[in-house]
C-alpha cells in the first residue's frame, strides 16, 4: 500500500464488485483469503496470490518512505492498493482514460462526482470493500485540515474508474468518429522485437549481476540494484527486459505464504531481504524497479485463470485473485507478469519450481486476456473489452498454445456437453504439429484415473486436429490436449483444456487402445511418402470381415501392419494381415475374426531406412467376422505377392499378381519371367495339418525353362497355405527369401505329392509325365523329362530301364513300377566318360492307385 507524498491522503480506493465476492470470498473483517492449489505435474500451475485484490494509485500521490507502517493492515487484509508511476503526465494528452458509463455522468456528460463513494455506501453493511473504503475515508478525512480534500480525491477516483487506464484508448471529449479516425493501431510483439533472444545479451549481463548481488558484498535495495542489471541498456525496452528477467530470476514465489503457513510476503523491502514474495511483491517490486529506471508503469489488480490440481493429477483451471503490471513503452502500454514468468508451485511438496517463461513479458493484449482479466476492463487494452462472463467460459490456454501458434477451430467454450453421447473439439495448426491428449473424469474435488484412449478419437490433417471424446459413464471430464512441434523429440506440452458434461452416456463398444494418439492419416503423411489413401474418413466398415486397404505411394516405401482388437492376441493378429509392396502402391489385406471395432495402424520407411515410422491408424468396425479357418497362414512377410521383392531378384511377368489365389481344383501354378541367372526354389506350410504321411515340400514342385520359372503346387487337404519362394543368382549362392503366396482351398480333392526332387534337377529340367510321385503297384508308367546335358538317363526300380533321348531332347520310355513299397529313382550321367549316375527324382510305389488320374499338376 502506497500513501501520498504529501502524507494526507491516500491513494485511490478500489471497490470489490459482489460478483467478485462470491468467486474470491472476503471474511467478514475483509479479509481475501488464497485458495489453496495443488501440483500441476505438466508445470504450468502459477502462483497466484489470493489476498491482494488491489487498485494502482497515482504517483503524484506516493510517499515511499511511509508506505509500510501506515498501510500494513491494508496490504494484509488484500486491500493493499496500487499505484502508477510519477512519470505519466495525467494531464498531457497522454491523459489515462478511464472506464464510465453513462449511468456516472449527468444529464450534460459530466461525471458524477460522489460516484463512488455512493457506490461504496450503497453496498451491504458487512462488505469488506465498504469498511475498508469508508474506514480510509475516516483517516484521511481525520488527518486533514481542509475538507476539500477527500472530496478531491474522490473526484479523481471516479474518473479514473478505481485504477488508472491505459493511455492511446478513446480519451474524454472525443467523438467516437474522431477517436476511429485517429486511433492509431496497436503495435505487436513482434514489432517490438522478433523473438527473446535479441535479448540474449541483456539476459547474460543480468544473470552475471544476480551472482554478484548474492555474493553479499552490494546493499540490496531498488536503488542499488536497477543501476547495475540496467547498466546494459540501451533502450526502455532493455531496461525493462532487465528488470523483469531479473524478477524473474531472483524472487521465488512465497509458498509458504501462498498455503497460509506464514505471513505473506508482498512489501517490496520483504521481498528483498528474503528473495521470495507472492504476486503482488513481484508487481510491487517491479513497479519501484520501473519508477527508478525512470519508466511508466502500473500495478493491475484482477483475476487470473491458472490450472489447478486435484488428488495430486492435473485437471481444468481455477479463478482467482492475482496482480501483475503494465509498462509504456513507444507510446502504447504493454502487459508482463513476473510472478507467472519465474516459475511454477509444486503444492504437494511445498516447493517452488523455477521455470522461466518468457510468454509473459510484454505478452499481446488478446493473448494476456486468455489467463488474465483486470478489474478495470480498460487495462484489457482490448477494444472491445472481454466481459467478465465471456472471460468464464473461454477454453483456457497456456502459453505453449501460443508458442506452437494453434488457435481453436470449434468450439470457444470451455464447457461442452455430450449430444448422442459424443462431444468433439477442433484446433488448427499452422505448422506441423503433433498432438495428443487425456480424459479423465472428475468425482467432486477429485479426479480419477485417466480413462484412456479408448473412450476418444482424433483425427489429425496438415493444419488441424480433432477430438472427438465418447465418455463411458454419465459426469463431468476434463479434457486435457497437448502438442509439441512435429518430429520433436521432446515431451508433449500442456496447450489446453476443456470440460466435458455427459449427460447420456454412449452404450456402444469401446475403441481399441491407441498408443499413436491419432486416427486416420498423420498430418505429414505425404513427406512419409503417402501420396493417397484408399480410405478417407475415420472409420471403415468391414461388413463381411474383409478388407483390403491400399496407399498409392509416391516412391518405394517398406511397410508393416499391426491389427488390435481386444479379443485378439498377438499370435492372431498375425493371422489376419497379407501386405503386398509395389514399387509405388502398398497394401494389406486384413481379416477379422471377431465382430466389433479394431485399430490397424501402418508403419512406414524408406528402403534401407533404419526404423518405421507409424504413419496412419485406421478404425476398423466388423458387422460380420470371418471364420477363423479362414485366417491366413502364420509366417507370412511384408513382401506377398509380386512387388519390389520378387522385381528385385529378377523375376518379373507374375502369372498371379495379388498375394491370394483361391483355388476349387487343389491345385495352382504360379510362372514368373527370370533372368537367366536366376534360380528359385518353393516351399509349402500350413498351421495345422492332418495328414503327415508326406513332407509338404512334396507338394510343390519348381521348374526352370530358359526364360520362365514354374512353381507348380498341389494341395493333399483343404485349407489354407503358405508358399514361400526363394532364390540366388551367379552373385549370390545362398538362397534368400523373395516372397510368399497364400492358397486357399475349401474343395474336398486332395493330391497326390510330386516326386522327391535332389540338387541336380536345375535349370531346364523339366518333369513332363507322370505329374506325380506315387506310382501304382505291377503297372507300366510312360516317363517323359527333359534333362539338359545329359548323356544318359535312366529309371531304376525293380530292373533298371534305360530312356531314350527323342529329336525334341525328351528321354522317354516305358517302365514297370514293381511291388508296392518301392522307390523308383530317375538318374542321370552328365559326362561321357563317367559311368556313375547322379539321382535327379524319386517315386514312391503305391498299393492303391493315385487319388486324381495320378497327375499332381
Amino acid at each position: 500500500m502506497k500513501t501520498s507524498h504529501d502524507g494526507s491522503k491516500p491513494s485511490k480506493t478500489h471497490t470489490i464488485k459482489p460478483r467478485e465476492l462470491i468467486l474470491s470470498p472476503h471474511s467478514r473483517n475483509g479479509d481475501h483469503h488464497e485458495k489453496q492449489p495443488t501440483q500441476i505435474t505438466s508445470e504450468w500451475a502459477h502462483p497466484k496470490n489470493h489476498e491482494e485484490n488491489t487498485m494502482p494509485s497515482q504517483a503524484d500521490d506516493l510517499l515511499p518512505g511511509q508506505r509500510g507502517a501506515q498501510m500494513l493492515d491494508v496490504c494484509n487484509g488484500s486491500f493493499s492498493l496500487g499505484h502508477v508511476s510519477e512519470e505519466i503526465n495525467l494531464n498531457s494528452s497522454e491523459k489515462i482514460p478511464h472506464q464510465d458509463s453513462n449511468a456516472n455522468r449527468n444529464k450534460d456528460g459530466v461525471l458524477k462526482k460522489a460516484s463512488v463513494v455512493q457506490k461504496v455506501r450503497n453496498e451491504p453493511k458487512d462488505s469488506p470493500s465498504k469498511d475498508v473504503f469508508l474506514f480510509w475515508a475516516n483517516k484521511v478525512s481525520n488527518s486533514s485540515k481542509g475538507s476539500s480534500t477527500f472530496p478531491k480525491l474522490l473526484q479523481k477516483s471516479s474518473t479514473t474508474a478505481g485504477t488508472s487506464s491505459p493511455a492511446l484508448l478513446p480519451q474524454e471529449g472525443l467523438s467516437l468518429k474522431e477517436n476511429q479516425t485517429e486511433k492509431p493501431q496497436r503495435k505487436t510483439r513482434k514489432d517490438l522485437f522478433t523473438d527473446t533472444n535479441v535479448f540474449s545479451h541483456i539476459d547474460t549481463h543480468v544473470l552475471h549481476v544476480s551472482q554478484q548481488l548474492k555474493s553479499g558484498h552490494t546493499t540490496m535495495s531498488v536503488q542499488a540494484i536497477v543501476p547495475l542489471i540496467t547498466a546494459k541498456s540501451q533502450s526502455k525496452l532493455e531496461m525493462v527486459r532487465a528488470i523483469w528477467f531479473w524478477l524473474c530470476h531472483n524472487i521465488e514465489y512465497d509458498v509458504d505464504g501462498f498455503l497460509g503457513l506464514s505471513q505473506k510476503i508482498h512489501m517490496p523491502e520483504q521481498v528483498l531481504q528474503t528473495g521470495r514474495a507472492v504476486c503482488s511483491g513481484y508487481a510491487h517490486l517491479c513497479w519501484e524497479m520501473c519508477r527508478e529506471a525512470g519508466l511508466s508503469s502500473v500495478e493491475i489488480p484482477g483475476f487470473s485463470r491458472g490450472p489447478c490440481a486435484r488428488g495430486g493429477r492435473q485437471c481444468q483451471q481455477q479463478k482467482s485473485s492475482h496482480m501483475w503490471n503494465a509498462v509504456q513503452l513507444e507510446g502504447q502500454w504493454w502487459l508482463l507478469d513476473a510472478c507467472w514468468g519465474a516459475g511454477t508451485v509444486d503444492t504437494e511438496n511445498r516447493l517452488f519450481v523455477p521455470r522461466h517463461d518468457d510468454f509473459f513479458f510484454l505478452t499481446n493484449p488478446e493473448h494476456f486476456i486468455e489467463t488474465h482479466w483486470p478489474e478495470d476492463p480498460a487495462w484489457q487494452l482490448l477494444q472491445p473489452p472481454i466481459s467478465w462472463e465471456d472471460f468464464e467460459q473461454r477454453v483456457f490456454k497456456t502459453s505453449e498454445f501460443f508458442r506452437l501458434q494453434l488457435c481453436l477451430l470449434s468450439p470457444n467454450t470451455s464447457l461442452l456437453r455430450t449430444a448422442h453421447g459424443e462431444a468433439s473439439v477442433m484446433l488448427g495448426s499452422t505448422h506441423p504439429t503433433e498432438f495428443t491428449y487425456q480424459l479423465s473424469k472428475l468425482q467432486g474435488t477429485m479426479t480419477t484415473e485417466d480413462v484412456g484412449t479408448a473412450h476418444g478419437m482424433m483425427t489429425v490433417s496438415e493444419n488441424s486436429v480433432t477430438i472427438k471424446v465418447i465418455p463411458p459413464t454419465k459426469g463431468l471430464y476434463d479434457l486435457m490436449i497437448f502438442a509439441r512441434h512435429a518430429d520433436s523429440l521432446d515431451p508433449y506440452n500442456w496447450v489446453c483444456s476443456y470440460q466435458i458434461l455427459c449427460l447420456e452416456p454412449h452404450t456402444a463398444e469401446a475403441l481399441p487402445e491407441n498408443p499413436f494418439h491419432f486416427w486416420g492419416l498423420h498430418q505429414k503423411v505425404r513427406d512419409f511418402g503417402i501420396e493417397e489413401s484408399s480410405y478417407k474418413g475415420e472409420l471403415l466398415v468391414a461388413p463381411q470381415g474383409t478388407l483390403l486397404l491400399t496407399l498409392r505411394t509416391s516412391r518405394p516405401l517398406l511397410a508393416s501392419y499391426e491389427l488390435v482388437n481386444k479379443d485378439l492376441d498377438s499370435t492372431l493378429s498375425k493371422k489376419c494381415l497379407a501386405a503386398r509392396t509395389e514399387d509405388k502402391k502398398l497394401s494389406c489385406h486384413v481379416l477379422c475374426p471377431f465382430q466389433g471395432y479394431y485399430r490397424l495402424s501402418v508403419f512406414v520407411k524408406d528402403l534401407g531406412g533404419t526404423s518405421f515410422r507409424n504413419t496412419a491408424n485406421f478404425l476398423i468396425r466388423c458387422l460380420g467376422p470371418i471364420n477363423q479357418n479362414e485366417l491366413f497362414p502364420l509366417g507370412l512377410s511384408m513382401h506377398c505377392g509380386s512387388g519390389i521383392s520378387s522385381s528385385g531378384c529378377g523375376l518379373s511377368n507374375p502369372s498371379h499378381s495379388d498375394p491370394i489365389i483361391t483355388t476349387k481344383l487343389g491345385k495352382c501354378n504360379i510362372t514368373f519371367h527370370a533372368r537367366a541367372d536366376v534360380e528359385v526354389t518353393a516351399s509349402l506350410s500350413k498351421d495345422k495339418v492332418s495328414s503327415t504321411e508326406y513332407p509338404l515340400e512334396r507338394y510343390v514342385l519348381v521348374t526352370h525353362l530358359k526364360s520362365k520359372v514354374s512353381v507348380c503346387v498341389v494341395l493333399p487337404e483343404p485349407g489354407v497355405y503358405r508358399v514361400g519362394l526363394f532364390g540366388r543368382n551367379k552373385d549370390r549362392k545362398e538362397f534368400v527369401h523373395i516372397c510368399d503366396y497364400i492358397v486357399r482351398c475349401f474343395s474336398e480333392l486332395c493330391w497326390p505329392p510330386f516326386p522327391k526332387v535332389y540338387s541336380l534337377w536345375r535349370r531346364g529340367c523339366v518333369l513332363l509325365e507322370p505329374r506325380t510321385g506315387l506310382l501304382q503297384e505291377q503297372s507300366w508308367v510312360r516317363f517323359r523329362v527333359k534333362v539338359p546335358k545329359a548323356h544318359r538317363a535312366v529309371v531304376l526300380g525293380g530292373e533298371k530301364t534305360a530312356l531314350q533321348l527323342n529329336p525334341s531332347s525328351v528321354w522317354e520310355g516305358e517302365v514297370f513300377s514293381g511291388a508296392a513299397g518301392m522307390r523308383v529313382r530317375l538318374a542321370a550321367s552328365f559326362s561321357p566318360c563317367c559311368s556313375s549316375m547322379e539321382v535327379l527324382l524319386e517315386f514312391e510305389v503305391g498299393c492303391s492307385p493315385p487319388a486324381s488320374t495320378g497327375r499332381s499338376g
